[in-house]
């Protein structure tokens, strides 16, 4: 959560060649448990195999590691393909289509979500097709295109009731993110209140996080500053229990924009340096250079002009990085 508009994130350069490997090392592995690959016992091993790269790959995704991510779920993919897990091949494309679209790799999301769905509907698992549409319907709002994302997320909600699954907090999010995109900002709210208090029931504190910063977010754009402060301070609260540096990134970094509206300069100075040492430990150049873009404002305001300077330095360095990377 770099910013109200969005989450901007590196695309990893290396994931195949290491997925090689670690794929070449887990043949290894696996092909010691057992001498028959058809029997029930090395089937379950393989299944069990496949969902702790999965645990792994959700750790590193989390972390916002997302070569490491990519590496473990496509892991958990060649598990699943080979015993023909149906429903654990649809879930393989699922996460590998997440990673993709959190790097904004759009075309190969939607080949793996495409596939995803291929598995799901073959498997006849009504809950990984609801969460595949979920998965769609994320990345047309990511790209911006809200009519497509919300005729696929109101086919997840009706497959959802008629399947009698339980509701999907991630849903809600994101009705609430695309009404809050078309600045239908009660719709907005009731959808992510939903989310809420369908996240503070299996106290899933990274999603609570993401619920509060969009709620921040209205807030606002709406002007009432107060209560996106409220926010943003539980979506921080909430993202240090899980232990989410990127998010924690974020949510500082928005109380620093909060704060710079209500002209409370020291405080968001202090906000947007807390969130510049996380991101700059992160390695987040792009992200990194959008506070230190506000910390020269900000170093302005309160006479700084050294400060600004040296940030200004920063700054010009991390973008000749990152050209001199673009021309490689």
């Amino acid at each position: 959560m770099a910013s109200f508009s969005g989450m901007h994130l590196q695309r990893p350069r290396t994931a195949r060649r290491t997925a090689a490997l670690l794929l070449a090392l887990a043949a290894v592995v696996v092909s010691g448990c057992s001498s028959s690959p058809d029997q029930p016992d090395a089937e379950m091993a393989r299944k069990n195999q496949a969902a702790r790269y999965t645990e792994f790959g959700n750790g590193y995704f989390q972390a916002a590691d997302f070569e490491m991510a990519l590496n473990f779920f496509e892991l958990a993919l060649q598990e699943n393909i080979a015993v023909d897990n149906l429903p654990g091949i649809a879930k393989s494309y699922n996460s590998i289509g997440r990673v993709y679209a959190a790097t904004e790799n759009y075309a190969s999301a939607e080949d793996h979500y495409r596939m995803a769905m291929e598995f799901a509907e073959l498997a006849d698992d009504p809950e990984t097709v609801t969460h595949t549409l979920i998965n769609q319907g994320e990345l047309h709002l990511r790209r911006g295109e809200t009519a497509e994302a919300l005729t696929l997320f109101e086919r997840a909600r009706d497959r959802s009731a008629d399947e009698d699954e339980p509701a999907d907090p991630v849903l809600y999010h994101n009705l609430g993110t695309l009404y809050a995109r078309n600045d239908e900002f009660d719709a907005a709210v009731d959808h992510l209140e939903t989310a809420r208090t369908l996240n503070e029931e299996v106290d899933d504190w990274s999603e609570l996080a993401s619920n509060h910063f969009m709620l921040a977010s209205i807030a606002s754009r709406r002007g009432n500053y107060d209560a996106a402060r409220d926010h943003a301070i539980r979506a921080l609260d909430y993202d240090k229990r899980a232990e989410n540096s990127p998010g924690i990134a974020g949510d500082l970094n928005a109380l620093g924009a909060i704060s710079e509206r209500q002209e409370r300069f020291e405080e968001a100075y202090q906000y947007y340096l807390r969130s510049l040492r996380i991101y700059l430990s992160l390695n987040r150049a792009t992200e990194s250079v959008s506070v230190l873009d506000r910390l020269v404002v900000v170093a302005d305001q309160l006479g700084k002009r050294d400060d600004a300077e040296r940030f200004e330095a920063e700054q010009a360095r991390i973008r000749e990085l990152l050209a001199a990377e673009e021309t490689e």
